[in-house]
């Protein structure tokens, strides 16, 4: 048997119970993509991070849920570097901040670990701006998945489709009471996504009526593999630059837009996800997404592998 050393974080969750779960085991370099998955499934979380290497400056990593392998994975990456920083593998500076390169075999992503005090903890993914396409689906389509009054979505704001860790449908709607009233339906969401090649559903509302209060939002994702995400991490990128593409966000003199974000609260594992909305230009340049991640597991992995 091969001991890894292995860590369970909720991600944008300050406590246990909150957030959306991330596995992280180390020393994988050797590990084949079929023997990740199958620890993976074992691990059982939303998502695992595989460390495949570590220079100081990069870190070589694998994300997979226990179906497939992710491309890149907003949440475990906010639990990577939580556990980078409980293992003393960070150099901070003077600011008390610490920043990495992550790279995936499909992409690379900044990660920036600011250390506010020794119990308090935040870390950031730095993120492209997101890009969208008109969605096909029509509002009485997309009401009827969701088992709702069409008259509840957000007639002002047209559904988009966007692709980031997966391709999403987002879907505004008015009242955070409505939001809050969905009752799910894996089979009719599982089936729509299949039929429109998309992977989840999106949907949000604002805050007191307001965008600029923050947001509530929900993803179902049974087409892969978990009927609702506590926590979203790249697919709330996407939201804030939706939203202030289309004018219900107004940068500040500084030139960006921070937007408070609240999900999981329906399923009983409330995740704070904060999003600063780079601007140049009047344009999007890049989106840092963080929040906090709180340690729930700590031990050894024994793998046969």
């Amino acid at each position: 048997m091969t001991e890894h050393n292995f860590s369970v974080y909720n991600a944008f969750s300050s406590s246990p119970f909150g957030g959306c779960a991330a596995g992280i085991v180390d020393q994988a370099a050797d590990l084949k993509e079929g023997e990740m998955l199958r620890i993976a499934r074992e691990v059982g979380a939303p998502a695992t991070c595989f460390i495949t290497a570590n220079s100081g400056k990069i870190i070589r990593t694998r994300f997979f849920s226990p179906l497939t392998e992710y491309p890149m994975c907003g949440h475990a990456a906010i639990a990577l570097g939580a556990w980078l920083r409980d293992s003393q593998l960070l150099a901070f500076d003077q600011s008390r901040i610490a920043s990495i390169r992550l790279s995936t075999p499909d992409a690379f992503a900044d990660i920036k670990v600011q250390q506010n005090s020794d119990e308090d903890l935040e870390v950031f993914l730095t993120l492209p701006p997101a890009q969208f396409t008109p969605a096909s689906a029509g509002d009485d389509e997309i009401a009827s998945v969701l088992d709702i009054d069409p008259r509840k979505l957000d007639s002002d704001l047209q559904r988009a489709i966007t692709d980031t860790d997966f391709r999403t449908l987002l879907v505004p709607m008015r009242d955070l009471s409505d939001l809050e009233s969905i009752v799910p339906d894996a089979n009719k969401i599982r089936a729509f996504c299949s039929r429109t090649e998309l992977d989840t559903i999106f949907v949000f509302a604002p805050n007191q009526g307001d965008w600029s209060n923050g947001i509530r939002c929900r993803e179902f994702c049974p087409a892969i593999g978990s009927l609702e995400s506590a926590a979203s991490g790249t697919t709330n990128r996407s939201v804030s630059c939706y939203l202030y593409q289309r004018g219900r966000l107004v940068a500040t003199n500084d030139g960006s837009v921070t937007l408070s974000i609240f999900q999981g609260v329906e399923i009983d594992r409330p995740s704070h996800i904060t999003s600063v909305v780079s601007i140049s230009a009047g344009d999007v340049s890049r989106v840092d997404i963080g929040g906090r991640a709180t340690k729930v597991v700590n031990g050894t992995f024994l793998s046969p592998f």
